[in-house]
């Protein structure tokens, strides 16, 4: 008897990763046997197998075809396997870290360069020395409308993907929903969110940048992913969603070069939970990021942020009353502002749901620009404002009626900004109104205690507390104090965002989970234990499924793959309706291909013998997503088939003119034995729905067949856990971050 090595369970990442390189160099280097399909094969039109079998990009072919990169697959391999597995391992996910903060970085420098220079110039051409006030004011809102204007365009031209922030589209990848939502991590996205940002903030609108930076990350980390140097994180899904979140740290990280903070936030924003892991890789890929940020913004191409220069010394303890009144009131102010948004968006499709988006851009446009035009730093980037309202002198460029101008100026623009089909984020303007209101309470209570007050201070506390009011995040006050670079407000901040937060769930959801909402974004929400604590799975579980039998024929399988071609993966039972196992689509078109080749070329089978094509055993990853970036999600496919499947938008099956599956009748009664998992994810009828959503949650499948006794009885798939929550936080799980 062989002694069996027992191998400990973290080395998972290791072994996956030692196997997806020898895999993935081997698949380059040796030449598939039987891709040419016989004459007899072609015949009946069987191509659709062969098409779904390859799976490889066109780009990818035609590397494995070159025999320059065969000869550089073969020298990193045997490169590769001189290192020990663990360092190999860890240099080669190191190496794909630093690379994904230095480029994530550098592209949202150039970013907010080009935005700098768009700003810069338009500043020129309104100027009253080019030619009057009036003139300077036509230059400024022509500018302005044309510049919004390609901002849409570039969404509806290139990806309609990149349009708002970008951080629920992340949250709801990372909860599972990665099938769903991954045409957000597509190139094209990444130019329409680039040129799409660039032109909204530099036309004028008062939208943020650190949640499309987000999404910037994401896609370079899901692009680089591609390479097959990094394959075997595309193939490892636990890594694969890592890496993403260690992409939404980077975005936020190289937006403010605050590296801990950017980790904390996207933590807070993105997780359903967190794996601990992953904490190492973000610190790893926030801090590259974060040194291309210092290095880049020291220099005077851009504005950045100022470090502010408060007294050394600790707060009066009688201030922190009012520092935490300030929190309660940025706590209702930021849940004012995220009701706001919900409702200008609710009218704006009760009202106006027809309205063309360059209608509603170009409106918001020219009232921003008419609005902004007359006080010159209200044009300004915002980075200059908040840095004069952190300040701990007296208002130099500001006077106190300007702050409170800008205040009800920026507020309803950027309300009503956020839901525009625009690349737009919220951090840096809720920057902006918490630093305004706080100025405003200092400088209020300044009159009242005198010099003992420094306004200043309470404009950096607001801040934090309002973005909290606003994105319900705690990890606002970290990315203040590395933004400032002081910690003599540490406490008071502290105090304020933790009131902020409290307040503002009592009122509402944050505005990521709005957002979510209200764009019908997939996502897990929370379960309320409190409204259903005994429902079970039989309540809600779809009893009508599909299934397979151990033993088909194959005319039976291709009809079943024509009827329901955008499902992938089916459940198989026994004679008796005994769960045995599930199958991919892809298995099944391997299936029929191979067993078909082999009646053909063998001729050893008759029309009614068994041909015994497997083991009836296989494994896969249910999630694997390979290299099939063709594939696409229908989001009804759960309520027509009762099973959750990644579906398959190229399957092109041969159909007669009746519609039946097209075959020749010496295969019709070929019964084949269906390959299987034999280990799907099942429950019984009586598991409560709460365990349930733990697992989906945790383990993030598609799908969990329903049991009893064996027996399958139905199908509970993550939208029916979706769907049971509702939108409106009547059902049993709710989105509230609270």
């Amino acid at each position: 008897m062989e002694n069996l090595e027992t191998v400990p369970l973290e080395d998972t990442h290791e072994r996956q990763y030692h196997s997806n390189i020898l895999n993935a160099t081997l698949n380059d280097n040796l030449t598939n046997f039987g891709q040419e399909a016989s004459p007899s094969v072609r015949e009946v039109n069987f191509e659709f197998l062969e098409a779904e079998q390859e799976g490889a990009a066109p780009e990818e072919r035609f590397l494995e075809q070159s025999s320059v990169y065969r000869r550089f697959s073969g020298w990193l391999l045997r490169w590769l396997l001189r290192i020990p597995t663990p360092l190999r391992y860890f240099t080669h996910l190191t190496l794909f870290l630093v690379i994904l903060g230095v480029l994530s970085a550098a592209v949202i420098f150039l970013v907010d360069l080009s935005v700098h220079w768009l700003e810069v110039f338009r500043v020129w051409i309104s100027s009253s020395n080019f030619g009057g006030y009036f003139i300077g004011f036509i230059f400024y809102f022509l500018t302005a409308l044309l510049l919004c204007l390609l901002s849409t365009f570039a969404c509806q031209a290139l990806g309609k993907e990149a349009e708002g922030s970008g951080i629920p589209q992340m949250k709801s990848i990372l909860s599972g929903f990665y099938d769903r939502e991954k045409d957000a991590l597509k190139l094209r996205v990444l130019g329409a969110k680039s040129l799409g940002l660039i032109c909204a903030i530099g036309g004028g609108l008062p939208v943020g940048w650190e949640g499309p930076n987000v999404h910037i990350a994401c896609i370079i980390s899901h692009q680089l992913s591609r390479l097959p140097f990094f394959r075997f994180i595309r193939r490892d899904k636990s890594l694969r969603l890592q890496m993403i979140g260690a992409a939404c740290a980077v975005g936020l990280a190289s937006s403010f070069g605050a590296p801990i903070g950017g980790v904390l936030y996207s933590l807070e924003t993105t997780a359903s939970f967190y794996i601990v892991r992953t904490f190492w890789k973000a610190t790893a890929a926030t801090v590259s990021g974060a040194l291309i940020y210092k290095l880049l913004y020291d220099t005077p191409l851009v504005e950045a942020f100022q470090k502010t220069t408060f007294d050394v010394g600790v707060v009066d303890p009688t201030e922190i009353v009012l520092f935490a009144l300030l929190g309660i009131l940025m706590g209702c102010a930021g849940s004012l502002f995220v009701y706001c948004v919900h409702q200008v968006y609710r009218i704006r499709m009760k009202k106006l749901p027809l309205t063309s988006r360059y209608i509603l851009v170009g409106i918001v446009a020219s009232i921003a620009a008419i609005l902004q035009y007359p006080v010159e730093l209200f044009r300004l980037d915002p980075r200059m404002a908040i840095n004069e309202l952190f300040s701990s002198e007296t208002l130099r460029v500001l006077s106190p009626l300007q702050v409170f101008l800008l205040l009800v100026v920026k507020f309803p623009l950027v309300v009503v900004s956020v839901g525009l089909p625009i690349p737009a984020g919220v951090f840096v303007p809720s920057f902006l109104l918490g630093s305004c209101f706080g100025r405003l309470y200092g400088e209020l209570l300044k009159l009242i205690f005198g010099d003992i007050i420094v306004p200043g201070g309470y404009a950096v506390v607001a801040a934090a507390s309002f973005t909290t009011g606003v994105t319900r995040a705690l990890s606002c006050a970290v990315i203040i104090f590395e933004v400032t670079g002081q910690l003599r407000h540490l406490v008071p901040t502290l105090i304020a965002v933790l009131f902020a937060f409290v307040t503002g769930n009592i009122f509402n959801r944050s505005l990521y989970d709005t957002l979510i909402i209200m764009k019908g974004i997939p996502y897990m929400p929370y379960m309320r234990k409190d409204v259903t604590p005994d429902m079970e799975v039989s309540q809600v579980m779809i009893k009508e499924c599909v299934r397979i039998p151990e033993f088909s024929s194959s005319a039976s399988l291709r009809h079943i793959l024509q009827s329901y071609p955008e499902f992938a993966c089916f459940p198989v039972v026994d004679e008796k309706g005994y769960l045995l196992g599930a199958v991919k689509r892809r298995s099944l078109l391997h299936l029929l291909h191979e067993s078909w080749k082999s009646f053909q070329v063998g001729g050893e089978y008759g029309d009614n013998e068994e041909f015994p094509a497997s083991s009836g055993q296989t494994t896969f990853d249910e999630d694997d997503d390979g290299d099939e970036e063709e594939l696409s999600i229908h989001s009804s496919m759960d309520h027509r088939l009762g099973a959750s499947f990644v579906s398959s938008s190229n399957t092109n099956i041969t159909t007669t003119t009746n519609g039946d599956p097209k075959h020749s009748s010496s295969d019709s009664h070929l019964v084949v034995q269906v390959p299987r998992d034999v280990s799907p994810l099942f429950v019984t009828e009586y598991t409560k729905l709460s365990r349930v959503h733990f697992l989906f949650v945790m383990l993030m499948p598609k799908c969990a067949y329903v049991v009893n006794n064996g027996k399958l009885v139905g199908v509970v798939t993550r939208s029916t856990i979706v769907e049971c929550g509702g939108s409106g936080g009547g059902g049993p799980f709710s989105s509230s971050s609270g």
